[in-house]
């Protein structure tokens, strides 16, 4: 049995890319200036299959295991700071979902096997 390739997988389970990128979108923190939410659009629009699945996946991740992304962030801070410290969790705050995810692996929080495109 052959993996199946990123394409198969995105017609497969979410129907088209343009239907997984306006997913991926819609999940992502958007600029206010309209503008930069259009270019963030344009340039989720012509990502590739894989770069697309592996977004989903991180933030599906984040969802089952942490619920949203500040609750990533106070997990990661506990983990490396289990007294707090409140720049790092600023500081990481802004950070994107598959970067905090890097973090959470380094600390321990999840498995290398569960970060990434393929299920």
């Amino acid at each position: 049995m052959s993996n199946e390739s990123p394409l198969e997988i995105v017609q497969n389970e979410h129907g088209s890319k343009a239907e997984l990128a306006k997913k991926v979108f819609e999940r992502l923190d958007h600029p206010e200036d309209e503008d930069e939410r259009y270019e963030l659009e344009y340039r989720i629009g012509t990502m590739s299959n894989r770069k697309l699945l592996r977004l989903w996946n991180a933030h599906e991740l984040m969802e089952e295991k942490f619920g949203a992304k500040s609750e990533l962030v106070d997990a990661i801070v506990d983990e490396k700071f289990p007294g707090g410290n409140d720049e790092y969790s600023d500081k990481i705050s802004t950070f994107t979902v598959p970067r905090l995810l890097d973090l959470a692996r380094q600390s321990g929080l999840v498995k290398q096997s569960e970060i990434g495109w393929r299920k």
